[in-house]
């Protein structure tokens, strides 16, 4: 159960965006609902949504999506955790991957350039948030500056999503279980 509730009133752009991600997902989107506390509260949000999960990138995105789905692992966030699988099984993205992303370093079907972009997005994840260079390096290998740039911003919104919804104790809507249902 979720620690705060949503406010009485919430103005209609952010009804109507909950809605519009309702229909989309098949499931009431709690976070735009908790955030409407403040009016200015959800648009930076829903606008570094909007970009991390419709903005055009050279990173690829299994690579992004195994990123993401590794640091909301990492950090307990089952919210973010099952909206990523939805959001990588609707893309048609390798499911095997993203059940074994804690394991990378021992598991047969990462490919070294995924193992190296995951490698930096568990050292980014820490308290700390550094890479060692031997990361950076092997990284590099694989990577163009954009793409590290792009899957520092994926790991970095990730890391912002699951800082809000973790707290809160959002919990898992069940989108997975949705997206099996529909057609």
């Amino acid at each position: 159960m979720p620690r705060v509730s949503a406010p009485s009133r919430i103005p209609w752009l952010y009804r109507l965006t909950s809605l519009a991600l309702a229909r989309r997902f098949g499931k009431p989107f709690p976070t735009i609902a908790l955030l409407s506390h403040h009016p200015a509260y959800p648009l930076p949000y829903l606008l570094m949504a909007g970009i991390y999960a419709n903005g055009r990138t050279q990173l690829n995105p299994t690579t992004k999506a195994l990123a993401s789905q590794l640091v909301a692992q990492l950090n307990g966030c089952a919210f973010c955790i099952d909206l990523g699988q939805r959001v990588a099984q609707d893309r048609g993205l390798d499911a095997r991957k993203l059940k074994w992303v804690l394991a990378f370093r021992d598991r047969p079907e990462y490919s070294p350039a995924e193992r190296a972009a995951l490698e930096y997005a568990w050292e980014a994840t820490q308290v700390t948030a550094r890479v060692s260079d031997e990361t950076f390096a092997a990284l590099n290998q694989f990577y163009t500056e954009r793409e590290i740039i792009e899957l520092t911003i994926a790991v970095a919104t990730e890391n912002f999503f699951n800082r809000l919804t973790g707290p809160l104790n959002i919990e898992s809507q069940g989108f997975c279980a949705v997206a099996e249902r529909q057609p």
